[in-house]
């Protein structure tokens, strides 16, 4: 998946607003990889994702693990297809692009494509849909083959968006098929349709005479309240082209942890070893870039999902360092911390990501599992010399351990100190059962170990 991350990554930082998904190849497992493939996007990046795919197993399957309201690509006015996507659509709370074609093919008019996306409508309200649940598609041809292709796509898109109030969207560039210097017919039939009402376009972000367009129409029609958006883009060049975001290649260690991409991590970590010592590239690289992630997560700018790809990086960066480090001597950790999820409870996910973490920025972690008896965390606290100690609890009725085990704790070793997680957990609660720290989440639980070993 990482090529997929990577594109998904690389398309956002060109101005994509929403990512196609499609893993359509023959003899491919369709409903297990697109599971796969939107789970792996939406874990780098927070675009809308338009599902795309033919196959209605694959397409439930996807529906139902998506995060957020999703875009299904596509349904046609074939009685089967909208048979098959509608109760989908209704059922998951999604958007649908409708395509003006049916069991006949692809009508040469626009009145024959309006016709077809009025009987799409009709059929959507009787699901309990409605005209904000569609975005038609008035399917633009290739001029090459039909000199009036381009006309009838624009009359159908003007009529369903000013007469029908739906939404439009157009595969831009298919209007240009066969022909040379493609994306000049592109950028202007892109304004064209835009004039005439189109709400968004199919278009390949890194063609910066697409965007050039977009912004400039966004601007001059009032989209871009008071062309803040054109200005804050071109202001450092006038109206040039604003420099690309860095490929995959110049991407530097930082940059690869902070976008979770794993494999580039692992490959700038061996390409900085020719020249930097293991230690310093994880002093200048990767703690400042897990830094940067973790208070982009408090601050509510990143989520988890894309925290634990973060991690992931680091983690394979470091995983590259830690080799040489062995070879060179051992690392000297920041200290040692038990981590263990309490008895009767076998919920271990927020325990592991704090360990990933405290991992990640350099602490050497003794993880005891789940369902952990207070007496095994006590001994091993005392008989490894354990200065942090990390419990977990997810279920009210396994709270009593983790009071029982810091009592405990409290009697035979009074120096550890104990920091507490979980949901059914707040701080005043933290509190009243003994313990020395609440975290929130796993951030502030390495901010506490920090603070802690370093003082």
């Amino acid at each position: 998946m990482d090529h997929l991350c990577r594109e998904a990554i690389a398309q956002a930082d060109h101005g994509a607003q929403i990512l196609d998904v499609n893993v359509g190849l023959p003899e491919i497992d369709e409903p297990e990889m697109l599971c796969r493939a939107v789970r792996a996007v939406q874990s780098v990046c927070d675009l809308p994702l338009q599902l795309d795919t033919s196959d209605p197993v694959a397409l439930e399957r996807a529906l139902r693990i998506y995060n957020g309201r999703p875009l299904i690509n596509s349904v046609n006015g074939g009685e089967a297809s909208m048979a098959a996507v509608f109760p989908l659509a209704k059922k998951y709370g999604a958007a649908v692009v409708a395509l003006t074609l049916d069991e006949n093919g692809i009508p040469e008019t626009a009145a024959g494509r309006i016709t077809i996306a009025e009987k799409i409508l009709n059929t959507a309200k009787t699901y309990g849909l409605s005209e904000k649940d569609l975005i038609v598609d008035a399917l633009a041809m290739t001029v090459s083959t039909g000199p009036d292709n381009a006309n009838v796509a624009l009359e159908t898109l003007e009529y369903v968006r000013r007469r029908l109030h739906m939404h439009t969207v157009l595969g831009v560039s298919n209007i240009s098929f066969g022909l040379p210097c493609r994306e000049k017919l592109n950028a202007a039939f892109f304004t064209m349709a835009m004039a005439r009402g189109l709400s968004a376009g199919i278009v390949n972000p890194g063609d910066s005479a697409i965007m050039d367009a977009w912004r400039a129409v966004c601007a001059l029609t009032g989209a871009d309240d008071h062309c803040g958006a054109y200005v804050q883009h071109y202001a450092a060049q006038g109206a040039a082209e604003k420099s690309a975001p860095p490929q995959n290649a110049d991407l530097t260690l930082q940059q690869a942890v902070l976008r979770g991409l794993v494999h580039e991590a692992a490959q700038k970590a061996r390409a900085l070893l020719e020249t930097t010592e293991p230690l310093a590239i994880i002093d200048r690289e990767l703690i400042p870039a897990l830094d940067a992630v973790g208070a982009g997560f408090e601050a509510k700018k990143i989520f988890l999902p894309q925290l634990l790809m973060s991690a992931d990086a680091a983690k394979a960066a470091f995983d590259v360092l830690k080799a040489h480090l062995s070879a060179g001597g051992a690392q000297t950790a920041k200290g040692r911390v038990l981590l263990a999820t309490v008895k009767g409870d076998v919920h271990d996910i927020g325990k592991n990501i704090v360990k990933t973490l405290l991992e990640n920025y350099g602490f050497d972690v003794l993880d005891l599992g789940r369902d952990a008896a207070p007496e095994l965390i006590v001994k091993t606290a005392a008989e490894q010399d354990i200065r942090l100690v990390g419990l977990s609890a997810l279920m009210t009725t396994t709270v009593p351990y983790m009071e029982e085990t810091i009592r405990l704790l409290r009697a035979k070793k009074p120096d550890c100190r104990v920091m507490v997680g979980g949901a059914v957990l707040n701080e005043e609660y933290a509190r009243s059962i003994g313990a020395d720290f609440y975290g929130r989440d796993a951030m502030s639980s390495v901010r506490y170990a920090e603070s802690l070993f370093s003082a």
